[in-house]
C-alpha cells in the first residue's frame, strides 16, 4: 500500500525530495528510500540529482508500459474463455 501512496502523491507534483515526500505521506525516510528504490527498479519512478539533493518524480512512460502489461494479464483470452465454457458444461 505504501508504494501506491507514493505513486499517487508523485502523480500530482513535478518532483520532490525524499524527506519532503516522507513528511508528506508519513513514512520514515529509510523506509521510503527502500520503496523508492523498488519503484525505480520497476521503472515507475525517476530520480535525478541536483547538487547533493536527489529529486524524485513519476515516470509516466514506465507507468503506461506497466498498465499495458497488466491489462494483457487480466484481459480475458479466447483460449481461457473456451476452457471456462467447457468446464461449466461438466
Amino acid at each position: 500500500m505504501t508504494r501506491l501512496r507514493i505513486l499517487h502523491f508523485l502523480a500530482g507534483i513535478p518532483e520532490i525530495t525524499v524527506q519532503e515526500l516522507a513528511d508528506a505521506i508519513g513514512v520514515s525516510q529509510p523506509r521510503l528510500s527502500w520503496h523508492l528504490r523498488m519503484l525505480r527498479r520497476g521503472q515507475l519512478v525517476r530520480a535525478h540529482r541536483e547538487g547533493r539533493t536527489v529529486l524524485y518524480s513519476i515516470n509516466r512512460e514506465g507507468l503506461n508500459a506497466f498498465q499495458r502489461e497488466l491489462s494483457t494479464l487480466i484481459a480475458p483470452r479466447p483460449r481461457v474463455r473456451a476452457l471456462q465454457h467447457e468446464l461449466s458444461e461438466v
